[in-house]
């Protein structure tokens, strides 16, 4: 049995690193990275204060129910916040 840990481009899924891109490469979002870095508390609560902005902005943007709101939030809930919020 195979015990490697399948990344992306050093990033522990594929969904994680196109995140990070976006918030590292995007300005509105940048600042909303900035922001939870500055947050006091640990990585983890930083972590969850920034996928609960993201989800909320994402319901308010796409909150009817469908089949592309279905996989997008599928691909978000995938996203690793706490790796991405420690590695930015």
């Amino acid at each position: 049995m195979d015990t490697a840990v399948a990344t992306y481009n050093g990033w522990s899924n594929r969904e994680t690193w196109l995140a990070s891109l976006w918030l590292s490469n995007d300005e509105s979002y940048l600042d909303l990275l900035s922001e939870a870095e500055k947050l006091k508390g640990d990585t983890y609560n930083k972590a969850e204060w920034l996928e609960e902005r993201l989800q909320n902005a994402f319901c308010e943007l796409y909150g009817d129910a469908s089949f592309w709101t279905d996989l997008l939030g599928t691909a978000l809930s995938r996203v690793n916040w706490y790796e991405l919020v420690e590695k930015n």
